[in-house]
């Protein structure tokens, strides 16, 4: 059984693959049950096809534990993989898969509004599916968003609306519990990315935006439990990622408006954990554990 730590999941999951990957994690074979909490940690299982999976994650603020364990056909375990770096990643991918089909093919600039964690992937994905010639990144914190604005070769936003405003496609992942920008920014043919977001309590995106445009979620079940930012909107969501990439859907208009509302489902971390662990058994890298 092999183990990769966050380096080498690193080294062992390529944004591309990460995509590519989601296309299966938000298929049709597959089964999330609603996350768990139990004590300090969340508890996500998951199946995709004949692979399932379990991430145990903690939910303590600044303490970014977790693991993810794998599970073949057979039921033995594949492998375990780091949580906090397989969530990252998974989680852009998942809003790159969402950002090849829903964005316009003349996206150039991005908006990142937050600059924690998940910041720096979410970013990648997005250049990974559209040709970004300029990201814009805002943070409470200056210090953070001039640091992910040099690693990504963006700069500063001092003020998120006018970041909205200027940009083809917009990312959010803050712990927001308010909208984080004017309504009014967001200009015709935008597509947004709502990835932080992840309990009824939290919003970061304002109401009238999501009133306006066409939303995508990850699952059903899901964003009806956990999505603040449409529970608080009161609006039902057009479809998910599956109805896009099975043609269910009416292909979009240059103007509209178009809003993927990511709450994380155990699928993506399935998906992504086999795919690293594959590569890496390839590339002969990681630790074996009996």
């Amino acid at each position: 059984m092999l183990f990769l730590d966050a380096a080498t999941t690193r080294h062992a999951l390529s944004m591309s693959a990460a995509i590519t990957a989601m296309e299966t994690a938000f298929g049709e074979d597959r089964e999330t049950p609603v996350r768990i909490r139990l004590g300090a940690s969340l508890f996500m299982p998951g199946r995709v096809a004949g692979t399932t999976g379990v991430k145990v994650v903690s939910t303590v603020p600044g303490r970014p534990f977790g693991i993810v364990a794998v599970f073949d056909a057979q039921g033995r375990c594949a492998g375990l993989v780091d949580g906090p770096t397989l969530t990252a990643i998974r989680t852009a991918a998942g809003a790159g898969l969402a950002t090849r089909l829903l964005a316009r093919p003349d996206t150039r600039t991005m908006a990142m509004l937050g600059a924690g964690a998940m910041a720096f992937d979410q970013v990648m994905a997005v250049k990974e599916v559209r040709p970004i010639l300029g990201v814009l990144v805002w943070s409470r914190d200056p210090a953070h968003a001039a640091a992910l604005a040099a690693r990504v070769g963006g700069e500063v936003a001092r003020d998120p609306s006018k970041a909205v405003e200027a940009a083809d496609v917009v990312t959010t992942a803050t712990p927001s519990r308010e909208p984080l920008f004017d309504p009014a920014a967001v200009r015709p043919g935008t597509h947004v990315n709502a990835i932080g977001a992840f309990t009824p309590e939290m919003c970061e995106i304002p109401p009238a935006v999501v009133r306006s445009a066409r939303v995508f979620i990850d699952d059903v079940e899901a964003a009806a439990a956990e999505a603040g930012d449409i529970l608080r909107a009161g609006v039902r969501p057009e479809g998910t990622i599956a109805d896009l990439l099975a043609g269910r859907v009416r292909q979009r208009a240059l103007d509209d408006i178009t809003l993927f509302k990511s709450v994380g489902i155990a699928s993506q971390d399935v998906a992504a954990g086999a795919a690293a662990l594959a590569e890496a058994a390839k590339l002969g890298i990681g630790t074996q554990i009996e």
